[in-house]
């Protein structure tokens, strides 16, 4: 296994630039996922690893070695494409020993290997079908390990479960981040799903109009996004606009006490979670329920305060109905905040 480095990666199709100066390192033995909306070149970048796309300018490593000019077969990095190709005339071994086949690999090193994957990917009694004799978990891990089979150093999944139904794609997810940490194998994973790469990953680069807007641990990109372009990309939150003056922030919601030094113009955000109710104090911020919307293990509200909406959510059931007086309290100095 090896690093991977993308330096100053530029890309364009038809004029128009898909990634613009791309630098980053991609650590071995770790799932990293490259998360983005349609169109933000997560796809062209994942391409451009696997030997299928030349950059225009910048440098790709796997290690020491300049891969730029090295072609598909001799990269040692092997793409699962969202529609998986799997041979329909193949049946589920055939498929798997595919690519070993092609290596010209001894028959009874490709038999046992065959039969580990067969075991590692939990594809036991199954052996003898065809594809349209499997469900869509099965013909993904029929996919994944005939690119196992090579043993390559890099195992690159092109938005892997998008076609799968919600319980079979977290049965998945869950299955194949198990096996990447049971394997040790460096993993690049695209995909625009935000739950998806927060679950999955080691580290997430969120692309956005081709650039990466910040490359960290799911945790940080949540908690601590760096600008209102990150944060905005991972759902619902709440923006308080104002400044510090004498210890407190000052806005049109009211007066907050905050340790943080003067500033004459801050954004604090507050994801729905990270604001609670409680009683009437003198930082509290009191708003009308403006709706209610239940969702199993947690009950998000739309709070009307001065013309202006928070929504917060609860993991404990609350009895607030529509048009409930409510105190809501929001710890300033625990936000993440923008000047």
């Amino acid at each position: 296994m090896a690093k991977i480095y993308l330096k100053n990666i530029n890309k364009s199709y038809d004029n128009k630039a898909v990634l613009k100066n791309i630098n980053i390192v991609i650590n071995e033995g770790q799932l990293t996922v490259l998360l983005g909306p349609s169109g933000s070149g997560k796809t062209t970048m994942l391409h451009g690893i696997a030997g299928m796309v030349d950059f225009e300018e910048g440098d790709i490593f796997f290690g020491d070695q300049l891969m730029n000019h090295v072609s598909i077969d001799k990269r040692n990095a092997v793409l699962v494409d969202q529609n998986l190709l799997l041979f329909p005339h193949m049946t589920v071994e055939s498929n798997i020993a595919f690519g070993l086949k092609m290596r010209r690999v001894n028959k009874s090193v490709i038999k046992e290997k065959v039969n580990e994957l067969i075991r590692l990917l939990e594809l036991e009694g199954h052996e003898k079908k065809f594809p349209n004799e499997l469900s869509g978990g099965q013909m993904q891990r029929v996919a994944i390990a005939r690119a196992l089979a090579i043993e390559p150093e890099v195992l690159l999944l092109d938005e892997p479960f998008s076609k799968l139904d919600i319980m079979l794609r977290k049965n998945m997810q869950e299955f194949v981040r198990a096996l990447q940490q049971k394997l040790n194998i460096t993993l690049i994973m695209v995909t625009h799903d935000q739950e998806e790469a927060l679950s999955m990953a080691d580290q997430v680069a969120l692309l956005l109009d081709g650039e990466i807007k910040q490359y960290t641990t799911p945790n940080e990109i949540y908690e601590k996004p760096v600008s209102k372009e990150v944060a905005d990309f991972f759902g619902v939150r709440n923006y308080f606009e104002g400044k510090i003056s004498g210890g407190e922030f000052h806005s049109h919601l009211g007066r907050f006490s905050t340790n943080l030094p003067n500033c004459e113009k801050i954004t604090f955000m507050f994801r729905p979670e990270q604001i609670g109710f409680g009683e009437k104090q003198k930082d509290s911020i009191e708003g009308i329920v403006k709706r209610r919307v239940y969702s199993g293990d947690k009950v998000v509200y739309t709070i009307d305060v001065r013309d202006f909406h928070i929504h917060v959510s609860s993991f404990i059931y609350k009895e607030f109905n529509i048009g409930d007086k409510v105190y809501l309290q929001a710890n300033f100095d625990k936000a993440v905040y923008f000047i």
